[in-house]
């Protein structure tokens, strides 16, 4: 884990409007998921949901086990184990039959959520009412229309269903009118960028949310990459099959090759070295030629994965923003401070989405070394300066603008993961007080809700994020068969 302070902490309830009395003192914090064991007679341990044998079975039955592992900050996995026999079992440890059954839903969700996302083509029905319109898939929470090929905006919107969904789980709305989201995904660069100068805006992420117009908007060369990849799929399996198809052809290649030296007059002995050096030469040709295809297939499906990765964090990102706008902000107009805003929103977006909920479990890696280096080289924003920015602080234009947004964002992730993850101090009440009080300033706001003065908080905030550790993954226990 990151260190012995963190816990992992649920941001439900966080929106506006419920009574103070429901919430808990400071934050609202979750327990990790409750995990059955097995210990093996060697020592070695597993946490995870034992499938079988059920409480009073035969002491002599084989073992059935589903290992959950969880590595903060990554997307968790399932190893699924059995038959163990019973003798190689030395302990079990159950969780009672309610708490068992929680467990086994919970991991059939995950297993649904990883089929829904492998089967998209079959659980999100695209419309549109000619060829040469866009697709349309509308759901309560957003409508998305897209220009792209089906299966990219398939895609987006299971992925947007299931962020909208998390996302509820995570903060609770305040507002109960249904407000969707426009969503416009783009089919190419070209015309994600006609749609920002539409909107006046130029920015390089490859999605953004405007909040007057309810509407998010990304493009992205995910559509190109997606057929590139594909063609080179094709290509590298074409590669494949004609190779296979030789090597077929290897014996009668051959027994040809052995033919031709009886004939030139070449003795037994001679030929029959001669073609097993041929023989040799194939099997060592081919063997590269298979580790060249294999290779590039991985460099392709690399490239696709870390693009997919990029596009889909920045999705969640403007994700959370349509959110907050459209579920959480109040109906007298006041909403959450940019800098918590756009803090909570790179929270989520650098959060693994599994199961219907969003793991806040870990610090974002690359973040926080580049928080923990502008500390020690002092380019740091200040917390004053973090707290009084505005909505305009956070988008960059030209080159200097880019180096203070950079700073603010940095900041702004920074606070926010400590007040919802490390020290949460965040509920209802205390957010919703952060974006109100005209008779005060937002450091005045930001201190009631900490409980300290800024110049003492925020020396020992940086203790903090200084000595945060990046999240090690989890090594699963592989039992020996």
């Amino acid at each position: 884990m990151l260190a012995a302070c963190i816990r992992c902490v649920c941001l439900a309830g966080l929106a506006c409007g419920v009574a103070a009395a429901e919430e808990p003192p400071r934050g609202l914090v979750t327990a990790a998921w409750k995990l059955e064991a097995i210990e093996l007679r060697d020592g070695r341990r597993m946490e995870g949901l034992i499938a079988a044998p059920p409480p009073g079975a035969a002491p002599d039955e084989d073992v059935f086990f589903v290992q959950v592992v969880r590595p903060p900050g990554r997307p968790m996995y399932l190893i699924t184990w059995g038959p163990l026999a019973a003798a190689r079992v030395a302990d079990f440890r159950r969780l009672p039959p309610q708490e068992h059954e929680r467990l086994a839903d919970r991991i059939r969700a995950f297993r649904d959520d990883r089929d829904r996302r492998l089967n998209a083509e079959t659980t999100i029905a695209l419309e549109r009412t000619g060829e040469d319109e866009s697709w349309r898939y509308a759901t309560e929470d957003f409508v998305l229309e897209s220009t792209a090929d089906p299966g990219v905006p398939r895609e987006a919107a299971l992925r947007l269903t299931q962020l909208f969904g998390a996302l509820a789980t995570l903060v609770p709305p305040a507002v109960d009118a249904r407000r969707p989201t426009r969503v416009r995904q783009c089919g190419t660069t070209a015309e994600y960028l006609a749609a920002q100068d539409a909107l006046g805006l130029r920015v390089a992420n490859p999605a953004v949310f405007v909040p007057a117009r309810r509407l998010l908007v990304a493009g992205s060369d995910m559509p190109a990459l997606v057929a590139q990849h594909r063609a080179a799929a094709e290509a590298n399996a074409m590669a494949a099959r004609r190779l296979d198809e030789l090597d077929g052809q290897l014996a009668e290649r051959l027994k040809a090759l052995a033919a031709d030296l009886e004939r030139q007059g070449m003795p037994a002995g001679k030929r029959a070295d001669v073609v097993q050096k041929a023989r040799a030469r194939w099997q060592q040709d081919r063997a590269a030629e298979r580790a060249r295809i294999d290779a590039a297939d991985r460099e392709n499906d690399a490239r696709i994965a870390a693009a997919r990765r990029g596009f889909y964090a920045r999705l969640a990102h403007e994700a959370w923003h349509a959110y907050a706008e459209a579920r959480l902000r109040p109906t007298d107009g006041s909403g959450m401070p940019a800098w918590l805003d756009e803090g909570l929103a790179q929270v989520v977006e650098s959060a693994p989405l599994e199961a219907g909920e969003l793991r806040l479990d870990a610090a974002d890696p690359v973040r926080l070394a580049a928080l923990q280096a502008a500390f020690r080289d002092g380019t740091a924003l200040p917390l004053a300066d973090l707290l009084r920015a505005g909505p305009d602080q956070f988008i960059a234009g030209h080159a200097a603008a880019a180096e203070a947004t950079g700073r603010a964002y940095l900041a702004a992730w920074g606070l926010a993961f400590d007040l919802a993850v490390m020290e949460p101090v965040l509920t209802p009440s205390t957010v919703a007080a952060l974006g109100r009080g005209a008779e005060d300033d937002a450091v005045t706001r930001f201190e009631r809700l900490v409980g300290m003065p800024l110049e003492r908080f925020e020396p020992q905030w940086r203790r903090r994020i200084a000595a945060l550790k990046p999240a090690a993954a989890i090594r699963p226990v592989s039992p020996a068969p």
